[in-house]
């Protein structure tokens, strides 16, 4: 699935080189949205229990 988000600059510069240095090059962006977006929901879970 695609997206278009907007986010800012700094924002996500910050994110970018933390996921690289993290997953390397290949799909490290990807990798990161899909942790980032699954501890979101884990969290919004656990606060609604």
């Amino acid at each position: 699935m695609k997206k278009t988000i907007t986010i800012r600059k700094d924002l996500w510069r910050e994110f970018e080189v933390e996921a690289t240095r993290k997953f390397g090059h290949y799909g490290a962006i990807r990798k990161a949205i899909e942790e980032a977006i699954t501890l979101w929901l884990e969290t919004q879970k656990k606060e609604s229990q």
